[in-house]
């Protein structure tokens, strides 16, 4: 309503000066017309200010061109759209990026890429920090009624809302605050700070029945522990770990040793580490899982785990530079603006498995496939479950403040919140291969995550723990295989966090920007 009235103000006082132009026109004509041009140039410089893009937008734009000029992996590439970034026409950066990064035949190589205006809060969301209910979902649509969906729970986390209000794995959420969930309403579950979901069972014939009960959750503001489940089976006297890890996250750096120590006391000789659910996270965590369960001779040498190819002019500009990412017992990182600073010392947590096992799906992606390309050359690999995502390059979060530094010339002081997701490298191993490129890993034993299978992660029975632990070596009673058909169908919904982000203590210096202006 206030848009309104103060549009009927402006459009009163336009029509009041209209008038005044017209009296002075019947008596001084000259003078009149003089006074005209005057005021359709004032007006045309007015539209033309007007339609020009604000100053806040006029920086970002030139910060995203100055991001793809640089430091983007496929540069050369897109060189020829930067122009549409141009900080005298373009009012939509955050748009436009998503719309120019690098697309081969058609088809959208780079899906991650991304301009923000939140810089804190998309750093917290990879670190796993925020409001969250606590819960990993899954879509499905009910292919009897046109329009409806359903949600299931994959896993909760410890002390989340969604563990305290009793879910867990294989729930089905029926209704959102009360409503059947279509296409409009689903992300509620997700994008809100309070909801109350419906739960329901399946049928004994395989339907989804009522809704049973309701439950009502607060989102609260705290870290999600990546690490779901760890625990040790025992096959005819063989102790195999099973690790259940769903991001690299720096905070999970001061945990995982902990648990390593507990699988060393254990004695495991195998390992099966679950990233099915796992997008991604910092080359560091990665880096630290990687030398606790590579050959301890290997860690203690420091080896090349993985290496990073650059575009050209990063090639050339940081030539002296070593990108290499080496086994290491021990792990640095720092963050004061997160106020962040973790050092861990891992040499007493290897264990020395001489066999590893990766449950993956196509939500495993980034920094669990450099994980698994890594120790490739090091260890005997078997990949359980589902081809992985594919996304075989790394990106950094750049902020204005850190590519143009104190003594840049160029003003960025609007745009002290904004940052961008870049994709700056591809990650390979030690012999520059990688297997991910382009479509993700191939496995070497199928099986699919069935969140109906009524069993929690960590139960021997689970569909794909049972694939890896029959592989290593476990034996099942023979069972009868499940009917087909059921009416539904699951599908993962893609979240708002971007998949693999690689940061590293000591990045370069800031480059200098002025040679591309």
């Amino acid at each position: 309503m206030k848009r309104v009235y103060r549009y009927l103000i402006v459009c009163v006082l336009a029509a009041a000066a209209f008038s005044a132009c017209v009296e002075k026109a019947e008596t001084n004509p000259r003078q009149n017309q003089n006074q005209q041009q005057q005021g359709q140039q004032q007006q045309g410089q007015g539209q033309q200010a007007s339609q020009k893009p604000s100053d806040e937008i006029q920086q970002a734009d030139q910060f995203a061109k100055d991001m793809f000029s640089v430091y983007y992996l496929w540069n050369k590439e897109i060189n020829s759209d930067l122009n549409r970034l141009s900080p005298d026409t373009c009012k939509s950066p955050i748009t436009v990026v998503e719309e120019i990064r690098y697309h081969k035949s058609g088809k959208e190589v780079d899906h991650w890429t991304q301009l923000t205006n939140n810089l804190g809060s998309m750093t917290s969301s990879v670190q796993g920090l925020g409001l969250t209910y606590g819960y990993e979902l899954q879509a499905g649509r009910i292919t009897n009624k046109n329009g409806v969906y359903f949600l299931i729970v994959c896993y909760v986390v410890k002390d989340s809302p969604a563990e305290k209000g009793g879910l867990k794995r294989g729930d089905l959420i029926m209704t959102i605050d009360g409503s059947e969930i279509t296409a409009s309403n689903i992300y509620d579950a997700f994008n809100t700070k309070s909801v109350q979901l419906g739960i329901a069972h399946l049928t004994a014939d395989g339907y989804l029945g009522p809704v049973e009960k309701q439950v009502d959750l607060t989102a609260v503001d705290m870290w999600e522990n990546p690490v779901v489940v760890n625990k040790t089976f025992d096959i005819d006297g063989k102790k195999v770990g099973y690790l259940v890890y769903n991001s690299f996250d720096v905070n999970s750096l001061e945990t995982l040793p902990v648990i390593f120590r507990q699988f060393r006391e254990e004695g495991i000789k195998e390992l099966i580490l679950d990233l099915r659910y796992n997008g991604g996270g910092y080359v560091i965590t990665e880096c630290a899982l990687a030398s606790m369960i590579a050959p301890p001779a290997a860690v203690a040498a420091g080896e090349v785990f993985q290496t990073e190819v650059y575009n050209s002019l990063l090639t050339e500009a940081w030539k002296d530079e070593d990108f290499n990412t080496y086994f290491s017992t021990t792990h640095t990182f720092k963050d004061s603006d997160q106020g962040i600073d973790i050092n861990v010392n891992v040499a007493d947590a290897n264990p020395g498995v001489s066999k590893l096992y990766v449950i993956v799906t196509g939500g495993s992606a980034s920094a669990s496939e450099g994980l698994i390309v890594g120790l490739g050359p090091y260890m005997d690999i078997t990949l359980v479950g589902q081809q992985t995502y594919g996304k075989y390059c790394a990106g950094w979060m750049l902020s204005p403040e850190h590519v143009y530094g104190t003594t840049s010339t160029f003003d960025y002081s609007k745009i002290t919140k904004w940052g961008m997701y870049v994709m700056v490298s591809k990650f390979a191993d030690k012999n520059r291969q990688n297997s991910a490129e382009p479509d993700g890993i191939p496995v070497d034993i199928k099986a699919e995550d069935d969140v109906f299978d009524g069993y929690q992660l960590g139960d021997e029975n689970e569909t794909m723990l049972k694939a890896a632990l029959k592989a290593a070596g476990k034996t099942y009673a023979e069972t009868k295989a499940a009917e087909p058909g059921k009416p539904y169908r699951t599908e993962f919904i893609e979240r708002d966090i971007p998949r693999g982000i690689l940061i590293k203590n000591g990045l370069p210096a800031p480059f200098d920007l002025s040679s591309v202006r």
